[in-house]
């Protein structure tokens, strides 16, 4: 038996939770400010140029600051906020899992003060923890914790990974859409190439890097869970079939721990919007996985070696 799931909903850890929930919130409002600068703009500035043509100067001004602006002040900032919630959020992992923290990979563990200021404005916008209970399987509870803290690992690369591959045909299309819509506004309000290139497609630009930026690092980024997630798989059949090491799945562990933390820290974010329109299928769908690694386990442990 292991105490992951008893241990998760406790108050030390519900902490830690809110925590790094706060700051990919955080993260998300700089995406949001990105976005809110490159999108609803661009077709703004399509409409007024369409009308008056003389304003495509100030156009193609707009998107070479909103670019400027993204990448020296808005993105930096994003960055510093998703590293701090990976590292809170690998703090919770590691005393869950009872994996030693790993100074060389991930650097030094997150203050206690950040974790328990960004918690209070967790609670100040949620009122309560009751969303965050449950974050791991309840039904691995009998599982030893070698085993069990597999099942979560695994269930950390498959949910993310899943998540990020539909978001990313998501950004796709909406660039796509936005790419057309502008367009249209373009060709209808008879622009000169000179300034359909000032009026639409230098407006354009900060969305469309975005948009391609967002497509290519959620790509990447689940690419490297699913390496991750078949690695689980390949330490999983080993720790059945083969009678590996309770040390030697502990080190692999450390491992696969460190590994999903370089993932976290350097994935964008995804708004909350996509996630929760996802969360109650996914969580059906982790939790009847983890039922089903459950059941495997304990059938080869009860096998005489």
């Amino acid at each position: 038996m292991n105490l992951i799931p008893e241990q998760q909903n406790q108050p030390e850890q519900l902490e830690k939770l809110g925590s790094f929930s706060q700051l990919y919130f955080q993260a998300k409002r700089m995406l949001t400010l990105n976005v809110l600068l490159s999108v609803p703009l661009v077709i703004v500035w399509a409409f007024v140029v369409a009308v008056v043509q003389s304003l495509e100067v100030y156009a193609a001004f707009w998107g070479i600051a909103v670019t400027l602006l993204s990448s020296v002040v808005i993105a930096p900032r994003q960055k510093k906020l998703q590293t701090t919630a990976a590292k809170v959020q690998q703090r919770f992992d590691c005393e869950l899992f009872q994996l030693d923290w790993t100074d060389f990979n991930i650097g030094s563990p997150p203050d206690p003060e950040v974790i328990f200021r960004s918690n209070r404005q967790y609670l100040k916008r949620e009122k309560n923890h009751d969303r965050l209970k449950d974050w791991y399987p309840p039904g691995i509870t009998p599982l030893p914790l070698e085993l069990a803290r597999l099942v979560c690992q695994r269930t950390n690369c498959w949910w993310d990974s899943g998540l990020r591959r539909r978001y990313s045909a998501w950004v796709i299309a909406f660039l796509a859409g936005l790419s057309v819509a502008v367009l249209l506004i373009g060709f209808i309000g008879g622009l000169t190439l000179d300034k359909f290139l000032l009026a639409v497609v230098a407006p354009l630009s900060p969305a469309a890097i975005l948009c391609i930026t967002q497509y290519r690092e959620n790509m990447q980024a689940a690419a490297t869970l699913d390496a991750l997630k078949d690695k689980v798989q390949d330490i999983w059949s080993d720790a059945l079939h083969k009678g590996k090491p309770s040390q030697a799945l502990y080190e692999q562990s450390i491992q696969l721990q460190d590994a999903i933390f370089k993932n976290r820290a350097s994935s964008p974010p995804i708004f909350n919007w996509f996630y929760q329109r996802l969360r109650d299928e996914n969580q059906e769908l982790m939790n009847k996985g983890a039922e089903t690694l459950v059941k495997e386990a304990l059938e080869a442990l009860s096998q005489p070696h």
